[in-house]
């Protein structure tokens, strides 16, 4: 459990970057059914801008529009690829930025 934590706390820019970016699209997702409670122009500007997290539940969501389980599942999946993969990303900069700050000493 604290290799979880220490893997979270050093990540955190990650973090907070993939829940608000998937958040968003989560919510855009569930509220394209005009039966929804937060149905709106919004979320079609919000499902284009998170496009690359939303493609595989915006597909499930127009086939199955009574379900959102599945929706929610996808989404966190998404969540986790995300995150992974941004935190790989910050990490390998701010790695690269200290050794060449190290350089410059």
């Amino acid at each position: 459990m604290k290799k979880l934590i220490t893997f979270l706390k050093t990540r955190k820019k990650a973090l907070i970057i993939s829940i608000i970016y998937v958040g968003i699209g989560t919510l855009a997702v569930c509220s394209i059914g005009g039966s929804d409670l937060f149905y709106g122009e919004w979320s079609l500007y919000a499902l284009i801008l998170t496009f690359p997290v939303t493609i595989i539940s915006f597909g499930y969501r127009f086939a199955e529009t009574n379900y959102l389980i599945p929706v929610l599942i996808i989404q966190f999946v998404m969540f986790l690829i995300t995150f992974l993969i941004l935190s790989f990303l910050i990490k390998k900069k701010s790695t690269d930025d200290f050794d060449a700050q190290k350089v410059k000493k």
